[in-house]
């Protein structure tokens, strides 16, 4: 057992090794400049050397020995002697400190004063030679006197601090036996009062402690699975507990009863759990939800429902889950109830999931002003919501008595248990989808394996293209020809590109859309090369079969730079090359050029993206409007830049940032990095314009009303408080801005 003592010898022993090795190399080059002889340096080492010898010799032999300090006092003054009565410089009478100093942490101050007197005396005796060989012109010279003084001085303030320190560790040593006599004394009597008790009274001690860990980890599990939940979408960390709160908080301005509140608190908490049946995809999805991805989305009730409908320790803890997207005038679901029909418990959890939707940003708007919210709740009473329910909410909210957040006052064990219970499911979700490796239809790889696949074979190449190609209006051929054409065209489509290069890897990333990465395809021109000559077999192809008239393919096109390339990165440059590609109309390529020749590329990058947003911007409404929703990642951001030109009477700035990585970056490290950024834009721009996602590494924002002066410092701003947040050096930001008055 490493003890007290012999930690305390161990540090001397090294200490005083240390201050040995800084002397010889002190004397060392002392010799080498011709100050010192090599007999003195010999002498020297001898005196100093074998005293801490040998008292190493003794630590080992007895690591825990009391008697150890004294010999490292009686070694140390061998060679503090020596120093001098032949030191050259009347400095050397400081060798003392670093002695006095390790003293200290034996806590002896007879230990320490008897060391400061041996010093004082050796010191008295050194000056008195000095006088006595005529160095000195006197006893008591200015020197002599900042010698002894700097020397009582040391040595007084090492024996305070022994004696203090000291004191601190014998209050300790007090304070602990005291509390172990006290451990002892309380055991005594547990014991005593265990045995009076008797087993009886054990048995029900020992319930009643189960019965609360079951309650706290009941507690626990549903919070766990809440945080999992919200998991799911970025965008609503937090959600089901925000949601228990203002519902619990409803539930007691309605007057319910504690049992009544409590049970509400844990339905709150696991009114969205259903959510768990409704793919990522659908969740996070930034445009409007088709009809059957919003039916998936609305199943997640009945799902829920499902899931705790045999649950029986908390009454009604299906309620909340199946029926809290009822309305109160009967235009809800999943069941359509009215009125009283829909049960208390689902009428205020309603209330409170609005309310938290509204007051909350979502990947598809931003959250809204206090004052739309209360016009909004005040819109809904009688009709999506329960009239006492959403009066009591209305008066929570006008009277600031709604509950506030910490995102951090989860527990430890609590984030550490919902990380795992994340992981488990994603993990869950990556396995299934791994193991659909082959889209049946056209027997491409599906997009996990592709993405997989062509991130392996980009590492080992490091050059190519990277190709999208898109069939031009494919849902309006599904609803006029029918999904069997629908299905013909795919085929066709995947069977010509594959034939294209035999060295390519061709994954089928979406319901109309193919990615082919072609390694051999090296150069901008050669990329456009195979996109005419593609386009032109089509247009050859529908030429001598009509049942084919209607197909029409775009195609986006990125080059591979080097090996450290990011599939998704470029999958994200080809994605705004196929959509340049369709404001040329159908059947169009356009490929996106990163020729990186110098540390400018990315500034040259960032300033083409830009150009091509100000191109789509100044197009006509109506036109970019169609154009727009075949690009879903710009959805958002141009309908964002439509609601600013309209709402500003004065110029209007668009900024674009980019990430560059400039290391390793992980793809989950990406996401929580553009999370920083967003963070500094949303403080930096405030009132004066709006900001949102653009693509994976890049925002957009719009500034109102502001000069070219004004507009730098704000974009400063907003990249001094990015570094802030986001001190490592694995990425950096660029930006671009343009006037669009």
């Amino acid at each position: 057992m490493d003890t007290q003592i012999k930690r305390i010898n161990r540090t001397l022993v090294w200490g005083w090794f240390l201050i040995v090795m800084i002397l010889f190399v002190s004397y060392v080059g002392e010799v080498l400049r011709g100050n010192r002889t090599v007999p003195y340096l010999i002498v020297f080492m001898l005196i100093t050397a074998l005293p801490m010898i040998g008292v190493a010799i003794q630590y080992v032999k007895n690591k825990e020995s009391e008697n150890l300090r004294y010999y490292v006092v009686i070694g140390y003054f061998f060679m503090y002697v020596f120093v001098m009565l032949t030191g050259s410089t009347t400095l050397v009478f400081t060798y003392i400190l670093p002695l006095m100093a390790f003293l200290v942490i034996y806590h002896d101050p007879q230990l320490v004063m008897g060391a400061g007197i041996i010093a004082t005396v050796i010191n008295l005796v050194s000056i008195f030679m000095r006088c006595y060989r005529g160095e000195l012109e006197a006893f008591f010279t200015k020197d002599t006197e900042i010698q002894l003084a700097l020397l009582f001085l040391c040595i007084l303030a090492a024996y305070l601090a022994t004696r203090i320190y000291d004191s601190i560790y014998q209050a300790n040593e007090a304070y602990t036996k005291e509390l172990a006599d006290q451990r002892e004394e309380l055991y005594q009597q547990a014991e005593e009062l265990e045995a009076m008790n008797g087993e009886r009274n054990k048995y029900s001690d020992e319930l009643l402690i189960k019965n609360a860990k079951m309650r706290e980890m009941t507690m626990q599990t549903i919070m766990t699975i809440a945080n999992t939940i919200d998991a799911k979408d970025e965008y609503t960390r937090g959600h089901s507990r925000r949601v228990a709160d203002y519902a619990v908080a409803i539930a007691g301005e309605l007057g319910l009863s504690e049992e009544q509140i409590e049970d509400i608190r844990f339905i709150g908490l696991l009114h969205d759990i259903g959510k768990i049946g409704v793919p990522d995809s659908v969740l996070n999805k930034p445009g409007k939800l088709s009809n059957e991805e919003y039916q998936l989305m609305k199943d997640h009730t009945t799902i829920g429902g499902e899931i705790l409908k045999d649950i029986t320790m908390i009454d009604n803890l299906d309620v909340g889950a199946k029926y809290h997207h009822e309305r109160f005038d009967g235009k809800g679901y999943p069941e359509g109830l009215k009125g009283e029909e829909i049960p208390l418990i689902a009428r205020i959890i309603g209330v409170a999931d609005a309310y938290d939707a509204m007051t909350s940003n979502r990947i598809y708007r931003r959250h809204l002003e206090a004052d739309r919210v209360l016009a909004e709740l005040k819109k809904g009473n009688g009709t999506q919501f329960d009239p006492r329910a959403c009066e009591a909410m209305i008066r929570l909210v006008e009277e600031g008595r709604l509950p506030q957040f910490n995102p951090d006052s989860d527990s430890t064990e609590m984030k550490q248990t919902t990380q795992i219970l994340t992981r488990v499911i994603d993990k869950a979700e990556e396995t299934a989808q791994e193991e659909i490796q082959i889209d049946e239809l056209t027997g491409t790889l599906s997009r996990g394996q592709g993405v997989s696949v062509m991130q392996e074979q980009i590492s080992r190449y490091g050059t190519g293209s990277l190709f999208i190609f898109d069939i031009d209006n494919f849902r309006r051929i599904n609803e006029t020809e029918g999904f069997m054409i629908g299905d013909k065209y795919l085929r066709i489509l995947s069977d010509k590109i594959k034939r294209i290069t035999e060295d390519e890897i061709v994954s089928r990333f979406g319901a109309d859309e193919f990615v082919a990465y072609m390694p051999k395809v090296d150069t901008a021109e050669d990329a456009e090369d195979v996109a005419r000559t593609f386009t032109e077999d089509i247009r050859q192809m529908i030429a001598r079969d009509s049942s084919i008239a209607k197909l029409s393919v775009s195609i986006g096109i990125t080059q591979i730079a080097t090996e450290k390339d990011k599939v998704m990165v470029s999958y994200e440059n080809a994605s705004k090359a196929l959509f340049v590609a369709k404001q040329y109309g159908g059947g169009n390529y356009f490929c996106h050029r990163l020729e990186k020749i110098d540390e400018d590329d990315v500034e040259v990058a960032n300033s083409s993206d830009l150009e091509y947003l100000m191109s789509i911007l100044k197009r006509d409404d109506m036109e970019m409007g169609a154009l727009v929703r075949s690009v879903p990642e710009f959805a958002k951001s141009y309908d964002m830049v439509k609601d600013v030109i309209m709402q500003s009477s004065g110029r209007v700035h668009v900024v674009l940032f980019t990430l560059r990585d400039i290391g390793e970056v992980t793809v989950e490290a990406h996401e929580l990095i553009m999370g920083y950024l967003e963070r500094a834009i949303a403080g930096a721009i405030k009132n004066m314009g709006d900001a949102a996602k653009y693509t994976n590494m890049q925002y957009v924002v719009l500034l109102q009303n502001l000069d070219e002066m004004q507009t730098k410092q704000v974009i400063n701003r907003i990249l001094a408080d990015f570094y802030r947040i986001y001190d490592k050096k694995d990425v950096e930001v660029h930006y671009d801005a343009a006037d669009l008055s």
